[in-house]
């Protein structure tokens, strides 16, 4: 039995419209490539509800089984573009200096 996402929990406008594009396009893509959808489900080991949830766009399947589904249909990099390395860094200094050996609270 999956988990329930409660409804009270608002999700971002800008993050449901996103979620509704890509169910759009990996069904899209699923009919293209004609993948019935038991075999697809099958292949990105969820259930053929979830895959209906999916297609539909629905916030409460997890993000792995969306990525799973793009790159199941080949669409990952077009819909899902790794981050610049830039974002992936911290501009923020370490706080405390490395302790080494000769401190007094090494032990």
């Amino acid at each position: 039995m999956s988990k329930r996402i409660s409804e009270n929990v608002p999700i971002p406008l800008p993050a449901v419209d996103l979620l509704q594009r890509w169910g759009k396009a990996i069904r899209a893509q699923r009919q293209v490539k004609k993948i019935p959808m038991r075999d697809f489900s099958h292949r990105i080991n969820a259930s053929l509800n979830t895959l209906q949830r999916l297609e539909r766009g629905e916030h409460s399947v997890q993000v792995g089984t969306y990525l799973t589904a793009m790159i199941t249909v080949g669409i990952m990099e077009r819909l899902c573009p790794p981050p610049e390395y830039s974002l992936m860094q911290s501009a923020i200094a370490r706080v405390r200096a490395p302790t080494t050996k000769n401190d007094d609270d090494y032990f």
